[in-house]
């Protein structure tokens, strides 16, 4: 029996839902290259070692934990597949969100490990590392984008499984842009000021701010910070961590508050109230030109108007600069004492190596996956996510590169300055604060 357990209020994603991050601005651009030349090519995968059950096969139950709630009808999906291949095997799905993290770390300290769960990569690599099963030596891993194993790899081990390839910015309706006269797309903040100027003299309504979604904010605010400390994140770090710099004093702070002031000003009279749903119903019937969303948010989009003819623009940056946040951030983690290791790693060879796994993300999921010689899914947004690639106009999820723990509070932070329960100069303290606190909770 498959059990969910949904809390629709997003968490982040990616969105999620969940962390992301990568080290530095240089390993990006390699890695983005090494993932564009990847997806150029013709997927001609290997078949799957053979799945069958014999009737001695003893039955099995695997736990899973899963953030995304999005996704949930093709976890499903999935899980019911495999279950055709392996029905001696039953997977149990827990999905949450909001509270992912806690509820995830509470089980790890109380011994209930599943079997697999889902993180970020990165800083998360090393948060887990008493629980997670190194990977590179199964055979399957040959067949995941070596680029994007660089997310997962720790001291030379390959601590997870790279689940997608994602992106995130402002989707914008093509056709109300045409309708106000916007001919070229904004690139600086002052570009975007006058391009909701012409949205409103139009009779449109610019944003959907997504600002009840806590997570929203730190999507909305770190792409348009990705030029600090000259774009050296794991120095700045350091300063940080030493107390030599505070966050708060960083003078892309000012930048992205002036941002967040934007899209507030141009959200309509309730902008705390919209939420992740409500920023896609806004956006798919036409209500409002531009979300800051992912390419999660798509298929959501397209679900509710399949017509809508929809693109990305970037994030503009105080240096001029406009890129779009490309990262490989969520990781599927085995849990190295499972009890039923073997059966696990059969599921991820499955999910790698079968005609079916191959095409679950791109035609299922419709994201870009980080297996070697993936087709890129048929969507908008992930074909300008690889225009932006092979461009090389992408910035980093750089936030989760730091210290564990910081993207809640990071978020609630410039969260409360939108509601306006706090003023500049406290969310510039509040910032501070949940990066020192956090470097204080690693020395512990």
């Amino acid at each position: 029996m498959i059990t969910f357990k949904l809390n629709l209020n997003y968490w982040v994603m990616h969105f999620p839902a969940i962390k992301r991050g990568i080290k530095m601005k240089k390993s990006l651009s390699l890695t983005l290259a090494g993932l564009m030349l990847t997806l150029s090519l013709t997927g001609c995968g290997s078949k799957a070692a053979s799945t069958t059950t014999s009737s001695e096969e003893k039955d099995v139950t695997l736990n899973f934990m899963m953030n995304s709630p999005e996704l949930t009808d093709q976890y499903n999906e999935m899980v019911a597949e495999y279950k055709k291949v392996k029905p001696n095997v039953t997977i149990n799905l827990e999905i949450l969100q909001n509270d992912y993290q806690t509820v995830l770390k509470t089980k790890l300290n109380s011994g209930e490990v599943p079997d697999m769960f889902m993180s970020s990569a990165y800083n998360d690599n090393k948060v887990y590392k008493d629980y997670e099963y190194n990977l590179e030596n199964e055979d399957f891993i040959k067949n995941i984008n070596p680029d994007m194993l660089k997310s997962t790899t720790l001291d030379g081990h390959v601590t997870g499984y790279p689940f997608l390839v994602q992106a995130h910015s402002f989707i914008y309706n093509k056709d109300l842009f045409t309708k106000a006269g916007i001919t070229t797309l904004p690139k600086t903040l002052d570009d975007l000021k006058a391009a909701c100027a012409k949205l409103k003299a139009a009779g449109i309504q610019p944003f959907s701010s997504g600002f009840g979604e806590w997570w929203v904010l730190p999507q909305t605010t770190y792409p348009a910070m990705s030029d600090v400390n000259g774009g050296d994140y794991t120095g700045m770090f350091k300063k940080i961590e030493d107390g030599s710099l505070k966050f708060g004093d960083l003078p892309q702070v000012d930048f992205a508050l002036d941002l967040i002031d934007l899209i507030k000003a141009n959200s309509g009279s309730k902008p705390m109230e919209s939420t992740f749903d409500k920023q896609c119903s806004d956006f798919a019937s036409g209500k409002v030109a531009i979300i800051h969303q992912g390419t999660w948010a798509e298929d959501s989009i397209k679900k509710i108007n399949s017509k809508l003819n929809i693109g990305f623009f970037n994030s503009p940056r105080s240096d001029g600069k406009d890129l779009l946040a490309v990262d490989s951030n969520l990781t599927f983690r085995v849990n190295k004492d499972s009890k039923n290791l073997k059966e696990v790693l059969n599921w991820l060879r499955w999910l790698t190596n079968s005609d079916y796994g191959k095409s679950w993300i791109p035609e299922k999921i419709k994201q870009i996956s980080p297996q070697v010689g993936a087709k890129m899914p048929d969507t908008a947004l992930a074909k300008e996510t690889g225009n932006a690639i092979a461009a090389k106009t992408t910035s980093s999820w750089w936030l989760f590169s730091g210290p564990d723990g910081v993207e809640q509070p990071f978020g609630v932070a410039f969260q409360n300055y939108a509601a306006g329960t706090t003023n500049r100069q406290k969310t510039k303290e509040a910032l501070t604060k949940v990066f020192a606190d956090a470097f204080n909770a690693q020395k512990k």
